[in-house]
């Protein structure tokens, strides 16, 4: 599926934006162009905020140990929140209409191995830093 150019100039702002290497950009991409064509917005700025919260969670976990106190709870959040997100990725694959672009996002996020989980959270990380973006954009917006 060609990815429109709007989605395309929003992809490179927030590339350029973000100072960060994006890990999922194509894919971040794909998404986006699904939830414009299909009136998916809501569900769009919905799957950013929960990649901000898996990406925080797992952020969490890998500054802590098991052995703290807090660790299975972040765990057992970072467990339902990641499975939102994979929710969230097979709602845009089944409004996809490119059936190549639909399989390959459930191949890459929606099969249960580790490899999956590492592709959801290199996914929330670029969802995290879209929402960076978007946060930045609403405070500079209400200081004019």
């Amino acid at each position: 599926m060609p990815i429109s150019e709007q989605t395309q100039s929003v992809i490179a702002y927030f590339d350029t934006y973000s100072g960060f290497t994006l890990r999922k950009k194509n894919d971040l991409a794909e998404i986006l162009d699904i939830a414009a064509t299909s009136g998916g917005a809501e569900n769009f700025n919905t799957t950013v905020f929960t990649g901000k919260i898996v990406w925080n969670l797992y952020s969490q976990l890998r500054k802590i140990t098991s052995s703290d106190v807090a660790y299975a709870n972040i765990e057992q959040e970072f467990a339902n929140t990641i499975n939102t997100l994979r929710g969230y990725v097979l709602l845009f694959a089944n409004l996809s209409v490119d059936a190549a672009v639909k399989q390959r996002l459930q191949e890459v996020y929606l099969d249960v191995n580790q490899g999956t989980m590492r592709n959801l959270v290199d996914f929330a990380h670029d969802l995290a830093r879209f929402k960076d973006m978007q946060s930045d954009a609403q405070r500079r917006s209400t200081q004019i």
